[in-house]
């Protein structure tokens, strides 16, 4: 793979060569010939769950590779061939452009891949990507591929996410959306009569490494005084709504923002789509139960998330994490919250460029009254920022504002981002109602709640500098909920601040 830039055009380039092309002749054809015959000869049982039917073609493929080679005299040897592992590297290979997503496999594998856009009709138009992170920042690129997929891959494609999610697709259902299981991706296709000229397609990557507070202060999208703010509210069970366009952010911020949770808090996690890190969070002894929301036929969306929701509202005293806020679910959410009913915190996402959108369409687009929407105690805005103009925009963190304490008041900003400068800086000028709510209750003082959130601040800071030194792993999860237990054990001690923060700093150093 190649990334490279023309200025002349404004365009960026993925070029994608596969592994498999470098082999010589012979072996090429080999697997060639593999794949033909495994494609000719589907297997004797079709109730497999994708991870089984991957490896019973693995199987398949190694024993079919050494027969072929045996009757072609073509030698698969682990010297000459430069891996000692080269049966496997083919067999794999045999396996992804058979009952896998062929070349999107490749592409899904790069940790910079976002989204794969294929166009109708698929023959004429090169495969397109969203690309995230290059160079370690938080930019978004977009990038043209020297890949074209012919009718025949599609069609194979269409038919194997088709098998793998038992959903129909045809012209009267010309929308197949699914997730691809062991691929951390899901997949949208749409078809005629919706797209007159073919299928098209789209693949969205969920990332393989949980985003933290610390890792996204690390690369840009927020800065630490934020990541410390953030984790202070959260742990004073604040209700949040992050907010943004498509493709800003919003999933990771709260993905992120979910490890702040202490351990053994309960949490409850609503989504359609399973992006929310769920399994790392139990393997590091997180009580978390994910309610996925996914509509067979001739059910709507929002009458199974009100559902999954007013569920959640029976299942005890727990955190709720909303994937995002859309539509009649929101009424049930903000009356719950009104009254008291929805637990110690709730965080979610929805659509909408800045916290005054987010209003107007909670209001007059899902009918919630605006003093119901109140009990929102705060908005993150993170959006798409395009310095000078730039054809690469940069996540970053645009506001974080709490909302008016009555109906007549305005949103006030916590933290804004500063244009000029092109970051993000500290507005708390005056005291904050919501962190003042949050002193009350921890039986503090004002001064001492910004004490603790800049101790949070420093903590964090110390995390992106181990990193910087010794490696990313100070920036994951196990880390994060590391440094939190640390903190509240030494609170809990009656420890000052700046001792908690000192001997966290011999910690890490």
């Amino acid at each position: 793979m190649r990334i490279f830039h023309s200025e002349e055009e404004m365009r960026t380039y993925y070029v994608l060569k596969p592994w498999e092309h470098s082999l010589p002749p012979d072996l090429f054809g080999l697997v060639g010939s593999v794949i033909d015959h495994i494609s000719s000869h589907p297997p004797a049982r079709l109730d497999l769950s994708q991870e089984e039917l991957r490896e019973e073609m693995l199987e398949t493929s190694r024993n079919e590779l050494l027969r072929l080679a045996r009757n072609t005299g073509i030698r698969i040897a682990r010297e000459g061939n430069g891996s000692p592992d080269i049966l496997d590297r083919i067999s794999a290979c045999v396996v992804r452009n058979t009952v896998g997503l062929g070349l999107f496999e490749i592409l899904l594998a790069d940790e910079h891949v976002e989204d794969i856009y294929v166009d109708a009709p698929a023959s004429r138009n090169p495969i397109h990507l969203t690309l995230n992170g290059i160079g370690g920042k938080p930019t978004m690129m977009r990038a043209t591929t020297n890949v074209l997929a012919s009718l025949e891959e599609i069609n194979g494609l269409v038919s194997r996410i088709r098998y793998y999610s038992g959903r129909p697709f045809s012209e009267a259902f010309p929308i197949l959306e699914a997730d691809l299981g062991e691929l951390n991706a899901r997949a949208t296709v749409i078809g005629p009569p919706l797209s007159q000229e073919g299928v098209a397609l789209a693949l969205r990557r969920h990332s393989d490494i949980p985003w933290t507070l610390p890792r996204l202060a690390s690369n840009g999208t927020i800065d630490p005084f934020a990541a410390g703010l953030i984790s202070f509210l959260i742990d004073g069970h604040s209700t949040i709504l992050i907010c943004g366009a498509r493709g800003a952010g919003k999933s990771a911020l709260l993905s992120a923002a979910m490890f702040e949770f202490p351990v053994a808090h309960r949490i409850l996690a609503i989504e359609d789509t399973p992006e929310l890190p769920i399994q790392r969070m139990q393997s590091l002894g997180y009580n978390v139960q994910s309610l996925v929301v996914q509509p067979s036929m001739g059910e709507d969306r929002e009458s199974k998330s009100e559902e999954a929701l007013r569920v959640s509202l029976r299942l005890g005293e727990s955190a709720i994490v909303v994937g995002e806020v859309r539509g009649r679910e929101a009424r049930v959410l903000y009356d719950s919250m009104r009254t008291g009913k929805a637990g110690s915190s709730v965080l979610g996402t929805i659509h909408g460029d800045s916290p005054e959108s987010v209003l107007d369409r909670v209001v007059h687009e899902m009918g919630i009254p605006k003093r119901a929407f109140l009990a929102t105690d705060i908005i993150i805005n993170i959006g798409l920022h395009r310095p000078r103009g730039s054809q690469t925009p940069e996540r970053r963190l645009l506001q974080i504002v709490e909302s008016p304490e009555d109906e007549e008041g305005g949103f006030r900003a916590l933290m804004d981002f500063d244009y000029g400068m092109g970051l993000v800086t500290e507005r708390m000028t005056s005291p904050s109602r919501i962190i003042s709510r949050i002193a009350g209750t921890w039986n503090m003082d004002y001064l001492e709640a910004l004490q603790n959130i800049q101790a949070r601040v420093e903590m964090r800071s110390l995390l992106i500098q181990a990193a910087h030194r010794s490696g990313n792993e100070y920036l994951g999860p196990e880390w994060v909920c590391r440094a939190n237990a640390f903190f509240w054990q030494r609170v809990e001690k009656g420890k000052g601040y700046g001792d908690i923060v000192g001997e966290f700093r011999r910690l890490v150093s």
